[in-house]
């Protein structure tokens, strides 16, 4: 289960290639300062793709999905995109090779979508929230 961030502007995002690690910056700005700030840690990160990053996004949910709802959609689009550039790292000879590979590893996805701004999926092992004190939320 993930914790609602709906409404949620993201501020910033990391991307912590060799940790294997992407970090989500989020402030709940409805109730005024001082805003609510909540940071998404996905570890154990296979893959990812982000779009349309505004420079100003809200998110509308972040929810958690299956890795083949992630891959199977988009199967013609990551298998041009790794025959050109190798990502992402987890593709093989097929889809049932690919999911294959990704179940192994305990990987989960995880889908966001936005009322204004970014879209995007990760497929990581693991997703821990954690508020402005990093305390585990």
């Amino acid at each position: 289960m993930v914790r609602s961030l709906h409404d949620n502007f993201l501020v910033g995002y990391e991307v912590k290639s060799e940790a294997r690690e992407i970090r989500l910056h989020t402030e709940w700005r409805d109730q005024g300062e001082p805003f609510e700030r909540t940071t998404v840690l996905f570890s154990g990160v296979e893959a990812y793709d982000f779009r349309d990053d505004c420079l100003g996004n809200i998110i509308f949910a972040l929810t958690e999905v299956t890795p083949e709802s992630i891959v199977t959609p988009r199967l013609a689009e990551i298998q041009e995109r790794n025959r050109i550039s190798g990502w992402p790292r987890f593709w093989r000879d097929s889809q049932d090779e690919a999911l294959n590979y990704l179940k192994a590893r305990a990987t989960r996805g995880f889908e966001f979508s936005s009322s204004y701004g970014m879209t995007g999926w990760v497929l990581a092992r693991e997703i821990q929230m954690f508020d402005e004190h990093g305390a585990i939320v």
